[in-house]
């Protein structure tokens, strides 16, 4: 029997998996794909303080001190800071370092296992899973929940179910930018936001965030991009994602635990779960500690990793929610409107300037420029400007 099974091999499994075999435990991690970093839609953007916090191994293909922003009617605005504020990193590199660092410490991987039941019993955890064609049972202490949004096991185990989600769609495209482009169009990507990333070697990501259709949307999008000149091709192979918009109501229970995208633990704004998913490990992987130290898994127990999180995370979220929620009120015509006032009234270079800006945490951002758009723009509520028309 091991100590704690966990679900997933994506970044915050494996760092948690890392973790607890560091204090001793003993770790099996399932993984239903045949290994780490395949088939992910994933920018690979993540911020220094992220990268370094966290001790994160990876290939770093850029570093990104700057960003333009696009207006639906082709206006832009560019914001830069004097040092770097991301790393533009190869995402399959992060999850091969992480699983290595957890291997190190003793974790042990199983892969092509797909889960299929879990069974909190009384002394102990069980999952089953499907393992090429075959069912093997594992037993636990505990079990860890870090299988991403797209299954249903925190629902069938009594934690609810995350209620709302958008759709992540990208392609490595060919293109010559050498700058982070942001494109905000209720036509392109209703809601939402689309980017063109570089990468190296004249290669970039093109993708988007969509409430529905995503292939379709992403195929528009790429031929915007492609009718701009900014990518050789629209011919591209398309890889998709979900990304939670909202949280489990409950992310543990008896001798379980939901971390990562599972628990719902991303950021509203831009749908990215790494740093918000590192930070609910360190809180995860220190209640179970505890709980082993007390030999006590219960829900009761465990629930303390709960409070912690929402502690830490819920104003943040709250925050992006509410953001997220308003812009999808906004018609093109409000949108290319605001960005003409930020641009007249110089609020890129106040945020170039601002000494607590900060990459991950945006709530503090974005008050500031809804502050600032309020005091330069004596017009209505941003909340009625949604009801003109395009």
């Amino acid at each position: 029997m091991y100590d704690v099974i966990v679900v997933g091999a994506g970044p915050i499994g494996s760092f948690i998996a890392s973790r607890l075999a560091e204090l001793g435990y003993r770790v099996i991690v399932l993984e239903q794909k045949e290994g780490v970093g395949e088939n992910v839609c994933c920018t690979g953007i993540i911020s220094v303080e992220c990268f370094n916090t966290f001790n994160l191994d990876a290939t770093i293909l850029r570093e990104m001190s700057s960003a333009k922003f696009f207006a639906p009617c082709g206006e832009f605005i560019r914001l830069e800071r004097g040092t770097p504020q991301a790393y533009i990193i190869d995402r399959a590199s992060l999850d091969k370092s992480l699983r290595e660092r957890a291997q190190r410490h003793s974790a042990n991987y199983l892969f092509s296992a797909s889960v299929v039941t879990v069974t909190p019993e009384t002394d102990c955890v069980s999952a089953t899973v499907d393992y090429h064609g075959k069912q093997r049972t594992f037993t636990a202490q505990a079990i860890i929940l870090a299988c991403g949004s797209n299954t249903r096991l925190p629902e069938k185990l009594g934690l609810g179910k995350i209620t709302n989600f958008a759709f992540g769609a990208q392609a490595e495209v060919d293109t010559d930018i050498d700058e982070v482009e942001v494109h905000f169009d209720q036509n392109l990507s209703p809601g939402f936001f689309g980017w063109l990333v570089p990468t190296n070697h004249d290669k970039g990501l093109a993708g988007l965030l969509v409430p529905n259709a995503p292939a379709l949307y992403l195929k528009n999008f790429l031929h915007h991009l492609r009718a701009q000149g900014k990518i050789a091709s629209t011919e591209a192979e398309m890889k998709f994602g979900t990304i939670p918009l909202s949280t489990l109501p409950r992310t543990y229970g008896d001798r379980i635990i939901a971390v990562g995208d599972a628990a719902g633990q991303v950021k509203p704004t831009t749908g990215g779960g790494i740093y918000y998913g590192l930070l609910c490990v360190d809180i995860a992987a220190e209640c179970l500690h505890q709980a082993f130290l007390a030999n006590d898994f219960s829900a009761a127990r465990l629930s303390s990793y709960d409070k912690q999180w929402r502690a830490k995370l819920n104003r943040e979220l709250q925050s992006g929610y509410r953001v997220q929620r308003l812009y999808k009120k906004l018609s093109n015509r409000r949108i290319d409107y605001l960005f003409r006032v930020a641009q007249d009234n110089g609020i890129p270079r106040l945020i170039a300037e601002w000494p607590d800006f900060s990459f991950d945490w945006h709530g503090p951002f974005i008050a500031k420029v809804l502050k600032s758009l309020a005091i330069a723009a004596p017009l209505q509520p941003i909340t009625r400007l949604s009801k003109h028309g395009n």
